[in-house]
């Protein structure tokens, strides 16, 4: 386990771990009096971003957020996912965007496109799910942290959201 005031990343080296590896929060979700995750824990008053007690529960946040509370608000096409998560005024919108598309491209197999509509978050759709928090989480925290993206943790929290026997 890596202390959140770890000096020294997992290579050793005297750098320390993004932020989002160390609480746990590979999206980068911001706190909110107004939300309560499950698994989220409360350690400083003063953190701007969720802490969570495993990486699980930061994805399951995150797709909540993404498949749930945004296609509520009518936000149903990937261009209008990632500048809702990451505005212009505080990330480089559209180098994000155009990243995690050619990733999914890539990843899916699907024809180069300029944007498209959402699935549903449905089983059929949950390795579309699956790789989009995978790769926004690769520009949260860095491509180079991509070891600490576990794809197996981000499935069990589309089910823990989505299954239902």
């Amino acid at each position: 386990m890596i202390d959140k005031n770890s000096k020294i990343n997992a290579k050793g080296e005297g750098k320390s771990l993004p932020l989002g590896i160390r609480q746990k929060n590979h999206l980068n979700i911001r706190r909110s009096d107004k939300n309560h995750w499950q698994g989220e824990q409360f350690r400083n008053v003063n953190d701007k971003f969720c802490t969570f007690e495993d990486e699980l529960f930061g994805y399951r946040a995150a797709l909540k957020i993404i498949a749930v509370t945004y296609r509520k608000r009518g936000i149903l096409q990937l261009s209008g996912v990632i500048s809702t998560w990451a505005p212009r005024s505080e990330n480089n919108t559209s180098m994000y965007f155009a990243y995690v598309l050619a990733r999914l491209i890539e990843r899916m197999g699907i024809q180069k496109v300029d944007d498209f509509f959402m699935p549903e978050p449905c089983m059929a759709f949950k390795d579309f799910y699956v790789s989009l928090i995978h790769y926004m989480a690769m520009v949260e925290i860095g491509a180079e942290n991509e070891k600490y993206i576990n794809d197996k943790k981000i499935s069990q929290a589309f089910d823990m959201l989505f299954h239902t026997l």
